[in-house]
């Protein structure tokens, strides 16, 4: 058989699991950075809203300058193992450092100590992030297995969530309030465990295939090389605002069970229904990109997730079942947009190659990371003072109007994000056909550099 006929060298599956065991601890740390921590300092510990909000969005502002300069250090420093797998164990004790602060805080924090401490965690969790999805996007060059990647990737995540979902869901049951000190606990434990040993078990059993080295260049310049891809300019920007819908929704979701369905007792129940969506919903959207290409299926999810957020519109006092239903409808039309956005860099990135002569994996995943971390960031620095200024109080005793204000805020920006978003890659024009026409002039041209 002719090499080029040859079919893409695919990871078996048991190593490629063991690649993505990585994301599975990330859950014990993201899920609730995202939707227990923030309700924590303000609902448990006491802390005001309109501060919280705005130290998680500063904090996150901060990766402005981090997360483009860990993605040019990634490109540029190599050690025996290769390009990626050092930093996961150098980033270990930053983030584990950063759990046990904020996760289990002594006494009552103050604002400075959750920002600090808050800088510490994303430090760590930039270089395990950047680093573990560039690594993943030079596992294949092949297009479709470069979903399958990711796929692995997210699906590892989504079991992570219900591996601490599940022991919180009985907590709660229990009369555990689910931002408390026992759940936060929980989270943090499971993370300064399973965190360790994924990353060695990954760094072991899986090793890196050779890339083409970066040229050596200024912070400023490689962020105009990655601007200057018209590719990558589309996907920056759907990823800031498919991001947004999520970080919105998360922050807000202890509020919403509590004050609009009116019983928090099922606030695991309800996320576990929501990832128990994602792990189904997964496998589904990966068939379909093969058939319809990734952006195409891209924007059917966006659609499909302002449909099932629209419907947010509908539960009320005591509508748990309809609120459950809703959650896993919404999960599932939420559970390929990661995985497809970070399938679609790495062909951004074979068009970077050809056109400038390196492979800027990390550079590239760093702008993808920031632009995640800016939207989920803009996300809660802006609704919360916002539910700050039309009344909301995170302790309870909310009116009528005050509430529906609140239901607003809830369904209109994460549809109106996700609309944006699905304008956004629309156009999006690096299909299969494109990718495959990239990748046969990336090997002729290194054929002839031998």
């Amino acid at each position: 058989m002719a090499e080029a006929e040859k079919p893409p060298e695919r990871l078996s599956a048991w190593r490629l699991g063991a690649f993505a065991s990585i994301a599975f601890p990330t859950a014990g740390m993201m899920l609730p950075l995202s939707i227990f921590l923030p309700p924590y300092y303000t609902k448990t510990l006491g802390l005001g809203l309109a501060e919280v909000g705005f130290v998680f969005m500063l904090v996150r502002m901060f990766d402005i300058v981090t997360d483009p300069l860990m993605g040019l250090i990634g490109d540029r420093f190599s050690s025996r193992w290769g390009r990626r797998r050092h930093w996961l164990v150098i980033a270990l004790p930053f983030m584990m450092l950063g759990v046990f602060m904020t996760y289990m805080p002594q006494g009552t924090p103050s604002v400075w100590y959750l920002g600090v401490w808050l800088l510490v965690l994303y430090a760590g969790t930039t270089m395990k992030t950047i680093s573990h999805t560039a690594w993943a996007a030079e596992l294949s060059d092949d297009y479709d297995e470069r979903s399958r990647i990711s796929s692995f990737n997210s699906f590892a995540m989504y079991c992570g969530s219900l591996l601490i979902l599940a022991p919180l869901a009985v907590l709660q049951y229990f009369g555990s309030p689910p931002a408390g000190h026992e759940a936060l606990m929980l989270f943090g434990t499971v993370t300064l465990i399973l965190a360790p040993v994924c990353v060695a078990i990954a760094v072991v059993f899986v090793k890196e295939r050779p890339s083409t080295p970066a040229p050596r260049i200024n912070p400023f310049k490689g962020i105009l090389v990655v601007l200057k891809n018209p590719h990558m300019r589309r996907l920056l920007t759907a990823d800031a605002l498919a991001s947004m819908p999520g970080a919105v929704m998360a922050g807000l979701f202890i509020f919403y069970q509590a004050e609009i369905v009116g019983n928090a007792q099922y606030n695991s129940l309800a996320l576990i229904t929501f990832y128990v969506a994602h792990l189904i919903g997964v496998p589904v959207w990966v068939r379909l990109s093969y058939r319809w290409g990734k952006h195409r299926t891209f924007g059917v999810e966006c659609l499909c997730f302002c449909l099932t957020t629209a419907a947010f519109f509908l539960p009320g006092e005591g509508d748990v079942a309809l609120f459950i239903v809703l959650m896993f409808t919404t999960g599932f039309a939420h559970s390929g947009m990661y995985f497809l956005l970070r399938s679609m860099a790495a062909d951004a990135v074979d068009y970077d190659n050809l056109e400038t002569g390196g492979q800027r994996t990390g550079l590239y995943y760093a702008l993808l990371v920031m632009t995640m971390k800016l939207g989920g960031a803009l996300a809660i620095g802006v609704t919360y003072p916002l539910l700050e200024s039309v009344g909301f109080d995170a302790q309870g005793q909310n009116s009528a109007e005050t509430l529906e204000a609140f239901r607003m805020v809830y369904v209109f920006v994460p549809v109106l994000a996700m609309v944006a978003a699905y304008l956004a890659i629309r156009k999006f024009s690096l299909d299969r056909k494109e990718q495959e026409r990239l990748q046969a002039e990336l090997k002729e041209r290194d054929a002839q550099a031998l």
